[in-house]
């Protein structure tokens, strides 16, 4: 689990539209179900943990993007 202390809230402000698009219902379903699994109340960490969860993605996947065409290699890793 990610600590969300960890990660500030200065920056930009994204819709949930912008991160998500028109999978929002679906990544709603899954950090709402990783807060269950981890026994976090939604109502109190629900911005705190979606915010460290995709730091941390960022993070790790940071140095393995360099360019638009990492991200096919990446996929295609996945697959």
């Amino acid at each position: 689990m990610p600590n969300s202390d960890e990660f500030d809230e200065k920056g930009m402000e994204l819709s949930p539209n912008v991160l998500f698009g028109d999978h929002e219902r679906m990544f709603m379903a899954l950090i709402l179900n990783r807060l269950h699994n981890d026994k976090l109340e939604p109502s109190l960490y629900l911005q705190k943990m979606t915010r460290a969860h995709l730091n941390r993605g960022v993070i790790a996947l940071y140095p393995r993007i360099n360019d638009l065409s990492d991200f096919y290699e990446l996929v295609k890793e996945e697959r």
